[in-house]
């Protein structure tokens, strides 16, 4: 794109902006070090420019005019989006520190037990993990990476998949040798059923699950709920009850043998979870590295 401004009309716009912040053109110009006939100048050159009047000259310094005004605005937010720019761009080269985004229960169970494989791989990269379990703004909170789902406002951003969202029960060992009898769907809506209370966004719950057999929860089956998902997995692993599971991240339990599946059926969802890249991250190297490890460990985990 060809820039249409001319050198003048740059250097107007910054003493314009000096001058209306601060009301004087004398203390626009020791704000940016120049002389006061300079500003002066610039701002005759720009209003000459654009044929407008852009300041009202008073006894004790200059007020906008209306075109001042409204001029003032869309400069401010231009300089806030350049201001943007060169932080991102000054944070592309500081360092080899990479942040992420994710929620509790996958930093837990699914990222910290593999981590040490990155950091063999990539010793040089110190990677900053923000758990949250909500979408996060990753230009405002200087976020590289965040692993989300599928139905988040990220339209301005790069993604890749990373896993789809499949859940089925489990549960630990013990419990299913004291319930033998859960052997089907309709068993488990009578059984003890460990609830996430969902806070942020709406998620896959036992009545959800359930109802894609035609199964609606007994009334009068016991049940705990929490309100974080790694309190739930916890309270399954310790024979409370059955839960949910990701298969993402209770894969590794059940590989270890502290979960099982007491049914085979699962529902997958259309809503898949996805790597989400800002506009800083996806500019970096070293936040793409990190990109393609985590992609490559979720298919393997597929596999």
């Amino acid at each position: 794109m060809t820039n249409k401004f001319q050198p003048s009309t740059m250097t107007g716009l910054i003493a314009f902006e000096a001058a209306a912040r601060t009301g004087s053109f004398t203390r626009a110009a020791e704000a940016l070090s120049i002389s006061q006939p300079a500003v002066s100048h610039a701002m005759r050159v720009l209003e000459s420019e654009l044929g407008v009047a852009l300041f009202e000259r008073r006894h004790k310094g200059v007020e906008p005019t209306v075109a001042g005004r409204y001029l003032l605005e869309q400069v401010g937010l231009g300089l806030t989006l350049i201001d943007q720019a060169l932080r991102e761009v000054r944070t592309m080269t500081q360092g080899h520190q990479v942040t992420l985004a994710v929620s509790t229960a996958t930093a837990t169970w699914w990222l910290m037990p593999r981590i040490a494989r990155f950091k063999q791989l990539h010793p040089e990269i110190e990677l900053r993990c923000i758990t949250t379990d909500i979408d996060l703004d990753l230009e405002r909170e200087r976020i590289d990476l965040a692993i989300t789902l599928g139905s988040g406002e990220f339209s301005r951003h790069q993604r890749w998949h990373f896993v789809d969202e499949e859940v089925f029960p489990v549960c630990s060992p013990d419990f299913l040798a004291r319930h033998p009898a859960l052997t089907e769907p309709q068993a488990l809506s009578q059984g003890t059923l460990l609830h996430l209370e969902e806070r942020y966004r709406p998620r896959l719950d036992w009545s959800g699950w359930l109802a894609r057999f035609g199964v609606t929860p007994a009334r009068a089956s016991k049940g705990f709920a929490f309100n974080d998902y790694s309190i739930v997995l916890q309270a399954a692993l310790e024979g409370q009850g059955v839960a949910l599971g990701w298969r993402h991240i209770v894969a590794p339990l059940i590989a270890q043998g502290r979960l099982v599946r007491p049914i085979p059926q699962s529902v997958t969802t259309d809503q898949p979870m996805y790597l989400v890249a800002s506009r800083a991250g996806r500019a970096r190297v070293d936040a793409m590295h990190l990109k393609d490890w985590l992609v490559a460990e979720a298919t393997a985990d597929m596999a």
